[in-house]
């Protein structure tokens, strides 16, 4: 299967039609440029021992499919903590920011501190569940390009309720190379208002200007679980919260800001 994005030289990458989002074939589902952002942010300067943290991404609008020109800054230097930027330009015009923590990995024998996650159903796998059946709820909805690159199998939810969902990336992000977790996570959870999108998007839009996705560990494997929810307070506004699981337990947490509006 084709990948996102073909890499043109250290800053210049063609998008590929498998970046197409849902709204149209002409733009880009938000998953590949945030994944693509946070790649470029872990290779900028890169310090021995340092991991990527947390990833934080503000959509400035519709990202076409198209070249794009991904500049990076360090903003904060050290060795234990740096914060990185980077900016996804199309045709001159700024499409996403993105600002990311690398930190200091926690030493080896640095206590267990599990919190309270949820432990979800070591029984139930993501091989032993059906394929979902449409990959988008929006009426007219391009199901190409992003929809077929990823897979999804719902455990419960999926028809406008909060979705416990595994999902896997079946395509490169950057031609010949293998997809790292965090670029894994990110492809999908900016899907989460979309699994679990809770009104009729005939009668109502709801859609996210950011993503924010913190990791405590690397995703291993293909397959991410996905628990997702969807909350609107009429009124005032909008959050979608994401629990992040690979098949070993908990991996960390996603939360998108939600812009609601009636159609019509």
């Amino acid at each position: 299967m084709e990948a996102f994005y073909r890499q043109l030289d250290d800053t210049w990458f063609e998008s590929t039609p498998m970046t197409a989002g849902p709204w149209s074939p002409e733009f880009q589902h938000a998953g590949p440029p945030s994944a693509l952002l946070a790649r470029q942010m872990l290779a900028v300067d890169p310090k021995e021992g340092q991991r990527l943290a947390d990833v934080r991404i503000d959509i400035l609008g519709p990202v076409p499919v198209a070249e794009l020109e991904i500049t990076t800054e360090v903003l904060r230097s050290g060795r234990s903590m740096e914060l990185v930027a980077a900016t996804a330009s199309a045709g001159g015009r700024p499409a996403l920011l993105a600002r990311a923590w690398r930190i200091l990995a926690a030493p080896a024998d640095y206590p267990l501190v599990p919190g309270r996650r949820d432990p979800g159903d070591p029984r139930i796998r993501p091989g032993d569940l059906p394929a979902a059946k449409q990959t988008s709820t929006i009426p007219g909805a391009h199901t190409g390009g992003y929809g077929t690159a990823v897979e999804w199998r719902f455990i419960e939810g999926g028809d406008r309720k909060p979705a416990l969902v595994w999902g896997r990336q079946r395509n490169a992000l950057v031609e010949g190379e293998e997809p790292t977790g965090w670029q894994r996570a990110l492809v999908l959870a900016d899907s989460g208002g979309g699994v679990s999108l809770p009104v009729d998007p005939k009668q109502h839009r709801l859609i996210n200007c950011d993503l924010h996705v913190v990791l405590d560990r690397e995703p291993s494997g293909e397959w991410i679980r996905m628990n997702s929810q969807s909350i609107v307070t009429p009124g005032q506004g909008g959050v979608v919260h994401t629990e992040l699981t690979d098949e070993h337990g908990g991996i960390g947490y996603g939360l998108q800001t939600m812009v609601a509006q009636n159609i019509g």
